[in-house]
């Protein structure tokens, strides 16, 4: 009979803190993962989507962090303290993808370990598609991505979308961090292009694509 192995507290106890700090999880670092990827986000998006979580001492905390309004933009500055945060969840992310690694650590620690990356796309995708105005033309938009990394707005006209629907949607998922948006052009940014088994099985898990 196998041995069977006693799930090390050590290696727990620090894996929940590790966990505790994926964007999907931790709101201060998923403003600053976020505007790490964007390059920024429109003040009126950023205060719709995190109203009721950015109160005045958040505020505070995220400006010491290296947040700041630049026009009518929020931005993170360049190698702040937060840019640093978000820049090294890039290497947690690298880790965590592997799936043989994170299988290890989930039977020694006896938590289900989740592929980070895969989950930071996955909220980002779902919180899209719950937005009423918008749910429905993102699937078009998403759908195309998933098949090639590149569409124009002109193209998803023959898709059902219209220039404008098309436009809009391409600058949410630019403020997203999912696509990047310019001219009329909309192509998968390069983190989503690196993990892209990772953004086609969250639109499968989502009902996007088969």
């Amino acid at each position: 009979m196998a041995e069977r192995r006693v799930p090390s507290p050590t290696l727990r106890e620090s894996l929940l803190g590790l966990i505790a700090m994926l964007p999907s999880r931790n709101y201060l670092i998923q403003i600053l993962r976020l505007l790490y990827e964007s390059g920024g986000i429109d003040i009126d998006t950023f205060r719709q989507t995190y109203r009721g979580i950015v109160d005045d001492y958040m505020e505070k905390f995220l400006y010491r962090l290296g947040v700041y309004i630049d026009g009518n933009h929020v931005k993170l500055k360049y190698m702040s303290t937060g840019w640093l945060i978000a820049e090294l969840l890039t290497e947690i992310f690298k880790i965590l993808d592997d799936d043989e690694l994170r299988s290890m650590l989930s039977e020694a620690s006896g938590l289900d370990v989740p592929n980070g990356v895969e989950e930071w796309i996955y909220v980002r995708i779902n919180t899209l598609l719950k937005d009423p105005a918008h749910g429905e033309n993102a699937k078009v938009v998403l759908r195309a991505l998933a098949l090639k990394s590149t569409v124009t707005a002109q193209e998803l006209t023959g898709q059902g979308l219209n220039v404008g629907e098309a436009l809009v949607i391409g600058e949410i998922l630019k403020q997203l961090g999912i696509a990047e948006h310019l001219d009329g052009i909309i192509r998968l940014s390069p983190i989503i292009m690196e993990y892209r088994d990772s953004f086609e099985r969250s639109l499968r898990r989502l009902g996007v694509i088969e």
